[in-house]
């Protein structure tokens, strides 16, 4: 039987929740949940927009499955609050809590998202928020640098042949892909990271995205129904190796 820590961490040995308990404990549950509330917003009021794209982030996270407001590790909650400092842009944190505030009626979540592990689901919402509403995502990261001139750079919203602003990937390594495609890697120096992006609304490559995601659930339903996420990270079985795809 797993180990929970109130920040989510599970651990099998209870040695280790208390070795992972004396760190943990110099951050009180009640002053992070102080911290965060004040980004877990459900609008987009008091938010600027520059030509018609919202000047703020998005960052997304889901957590312990069934928790509605879960706590992070003393690390994350550090990178938070070291993202939220230091972007100078407004930030929404999108959390089990929220996340319906920002759907659209006419553009209903898969039927499968409710079976998803808490990394998919923000996966999934990073797509849907930047397809439908454009704006910024960025991964719980420590960041150093300012935003808010991103939005204005190179004057590229005003550019119809740019749809997103970006960095390019780094190394090969960061390049996820599908089976049999392992060759995209190559061409990483070509590709913005995901890990924090701004994008225009409803861009064709955004519309493709999201329709590749979708796809690729519903040939996965009736095995996410069977094996529903269990935790943040993974599912009850190896769902993995369940399709080629």
């Amino acid at each position: 039987m797993a180990l929970s820590c109130y920040c989510g961490q599970t651990f099998r040995k209870i040695n280790s929740l208390n070795s992972h308990k004396e760190q943990c404990n110099s951050l009180s549950p009640v002053e992070q949940d102080e911290f965060i509330k004040q980004y877990v917003k459900y609008s987009f009021d008091d938010i600027e927009y520059v030509n018609n794209i919202p000047k703020v982030v998005f960052v997304c996270w889901f957590g312990v499955t069934g928790n509605e407001f879960p706590h992070m590790s003393v690390n994350r909650f550090n990178a938070f609050r070291s993202l939220v400092t230091n972007i100078h842009v407004p930030v929404i944190l999108i959390t089990q809590s929220n996340f319906s505030s920002f759907l659209k009626s006419e553009y209903p979540l898969h039927k499968s998202f409710e079976y998803l592990s808490g990394v998919h689901k923000s996966d999934y919402m990073r797509c849907y928020l930047l397809l439908h509403y454009g704006g910024g995502y960025h991964d719980i990261k420590y960041r150093n640098e300012s935003w808010e001139q991103c939005w204005n750079t190179d004057d590229w919203l005003h550019d119809d042949n740019i749809w997103m602003y970006g960095r390019k990937e780094k190394n090969v390594g960061a390049i996820g892909h599908p089976p049999s495609m392992e060759h995209i890697k190559k061409k990483y120096k070509k590709l913005a990271t995901m890990g924090w992006i701004i994008c225009k609304p409803n861009t064709p490559y955004m519309r493709e995205l999201n329709n590749n995601i979708n796809e690729i659930l519903t040939l996965q339903y009736d095995m996410l129904q069977k094996y529903p996420a269990k935790n943040p990270g993974g599912y009850y079985a190896n769902i993995y190796t369940l399709n080629s795809r």
